[in-house]
């Protein structure tokens, strides 16, 4: 986890560097399978999540970009202050349940244990993820049009 004291006193283009890309169709397909529920609510199986979210790597990154899109969302606030101060508290909301997830997930891999849980716990952490994602390209949206763009691509 990065401090986020340093990201805060970072520019635009430095956090944007910071995010590491992911795979993100695959992102997408675990997390709306999670948050959107349809007839075949068991469709994915487990290991084709683990794929899908790149594995141990992928959750890594997914962890490791999780403070800057909250710094990010913080660095909106020199253009809306009120809209950035609540998306951004909504993401640390969101980022906690992804750090509660993934760490559940490092515990049972630990341990050897049976992975029963582990579809819930992947889905979790990318359903919120995917939840912090949207809020930060919505806020940009709203709020500086002009570097969305750039901030989808690095996303």
């Amino acid at each position: 986890m990065r401090s986020t004291g340093g990201l805060q006193r970072k520019e635009w283009d430095e956090l944007v560097a910071l995010l590491e890309p992911l795979h993100a169709g695959g992102l997408e397909m675990v997390a709306r399978d999670h948050i959107e529920p349809q007839s075949n609510q068991i469709r994915l199986e487990p290991a084709e999540m683990w794929s899908l979210l790149g594995g141990a790597e992928g959750l890594r990154r997914m962890q490791a970009n999780a403070d800057v899109m909250v710094a990010l969302a913080g660095y909106a606030s020199r253009w809306n202050l009120v809209e950035a101060a609540i998306v951004a508290e909504r993401m640390r909301q969101d980022a906690i349940l992804l750090r509660r997830a993934l760490f559940r997930i490092r515990v049972d891999r630990a341990l050897h244990r049976r992975p029963l849980r582990l579809p819930f716990y992947l889905q979790q952490a990318a359903s919120s993820y995917y939840l912090m994602q949207r809020r930060l390209l919505c806020l940009y949206e709203t709020t500086h049009a002009g570097l969305r763009p750039q901030l989808a691509a690095a996303l």
